[in-house]
């Protein structure tokens, strides 16, 4: 719903940078609403909450299948009902995810965290790699209307089907935890534990970096290469084969080796990847369907290994007091990095224009400038992992202890 072919759809009515990068911003701005959602989850139960919210999102994904058959509607009035109805599913979304981390981080043991998120992941990346196959089939060629409706309409089927299985999933029935984990805890002393700190500022860090990407190499490969929709869809698909190829071993070493060793190699392949990007919209390496495949499935891979080292030392590092407020403020915050970054680089890309000039070998021009400030980023990012905490205990402070000291001096934190 919010890969591809929405983006692409999105292009076919003549969305700028700026609007493309506002819609790969609602997922994550829409996250904002976990804050107060976080002190409800008690009330309703992890499982309740996330069906609630979910069950009320697809409907709007529906409305979206609707859209492109709406004849009656110029192209005007169809992006603004595809902008209010994926504000309104990424707002439902978002309000609702404020469960699914503290219910997945009570259900699945700390020892066994790295096993169960790969798994989970190896789920989620053939997901989307088949979403991505069956789109390019339908999207073949000369792109009709219905044919968008189609994907859409898939979609919100899988949706739908989906409620069935989060039904099944076990809620968490011990009381006590839910009470500990729904304790308040006030933003500042949140922000001056230290684990909680350096994971918030190197996850903003590369949000910064990854937020964008997605984006604005399908708006490359359209914009300036002209590939067809189709191409785009299939190369696109790259990633998840990637992902799907390094998950069953990474999920196999990461409870040994820790998460800090694959967050430096997911980092450093992105650096490579963003570089070769680089290369390719300067002018320097031709935009060839092979190299793209490449770079997707290298991306893919990177991000696979990433998700899988930052969830686990996520769930790691939030203490079990107040556990649903932590997560809800951390999501929120680099969320907000998250979905900055698209709104922000669009921006700067509509600002740059019809921008050339030539150095040397070096084209310069929005994508390629573009390009080249994300491998800094990159660079800093990859840098500040030495800044992360990573022992064995954490995650399993004393709760009573946490809230004595709480209750006595917040510079507690500081430790």
């Amino acid at each position: 719903m919010m890969g591809a072919p929405i983006i692409v759809y999105a292009k076919s009515l003549g969305a700028s940078s700026t609007v493309l990068g506002i819609i790969a911003a609602f997922t994550p701005l829409m996250t904002v609403f976990q804050l107060p959602a976080a002190q409800h989850l008690e009330r309703y139960g992890y499982r309740q909450f996330v069906l609630m919210g979910w069950s009320l999102r697809s409907v709007f994904i529906f409305v979206i299948a609707a859209i492109p058959i709406m004849g009656f509607l110029d192209t005007a009035s169809k992006m603004a009902l595809l902008l209010a109805s994926l504000f309104i599913f990424n707002l439902l979304r978002g309000i609702s995810s404020a469960a699914w981390m503290p219910w997945m981080a009570e259900l699945v043991p700390e020892e066994n965290r790295g096993r169960f998120l790969s798994v989970d992941q190896l789920f989620m990346y053939g997901g989307c790699l088949l979403s991505l196959i069956v789109s390019g089939v339908v999207m073949e060629g000369t792109v009709e209307p219905i044919e968008f409706s189609f994907v859409f309409l898939i979609s919100a089927l899988a949706a739908t089907a989906s409620l069935r299985c989060i039904k099944r999933i076990p809620e968490v029935v011990a009381e006590e935890k839910k009470k500990l984990s729904s304790q308040k805890v006030p933003w500042s002393a949140m922000l001056r534990y230290l684990p909680f700190r350096e994971l918030i500022i190197f996850n903003v860090l590369y949000m910064a970096v990854i937020g964008s990407l997605g984006v604005f190499t399908v708006e490359f490969l359209r914009d300036t290469s002209h590939f067809e929709i189709s191409q785009v869809l299939f190369l696109s698909s790259f990633s998840f084969v990637g992902a799907l190829a390094v998950l069953p071993f990474c999920g196999r070493v990461i409870d040994q080796t820790g998460s800090k060793p694959l967050l430096r190699v997911a980092v450093g392949v992105f650096a490579l990847v963003i570089a070769l990007w680089f290369l390719v919209a300067a002018g320097v390496l031709p935009a060839a369907v092979w190299l793209i495949a490449i770079l997707n499935f290298l991306a893919g891979a990177a991000s696979a290994n990433f998700n899988l080292a930052n969830v686990r030392i996520t769930m790691s590092t939030m203490p079990e007091m107040g556990r649903n407020h932590f997560f809800a403020l951390f999501t929120v915050i680099t969320s907000l990095g998250l979905g900055a970054a698209p709104v922000t680089w669009g921006l700067i890309l509509d600002a740059i224009g019809s921008y050339e000039a030539v150095t040397g070998a070096l084209h310069w021009k929005r994508h390629s400038i573009y390009f080249l400030a994300l491998l800094a980023l990159n660079v800093f990012a990859f840098l500040y992992i030495r800044r992360l905490h990573e022992s064995p205990g954490a995650g399993k402070l004393e709760p009573s202890l946490i809230y004595a000291k709480l209750k006595r001096s917040p510079r507690f934190w500081h430790r």
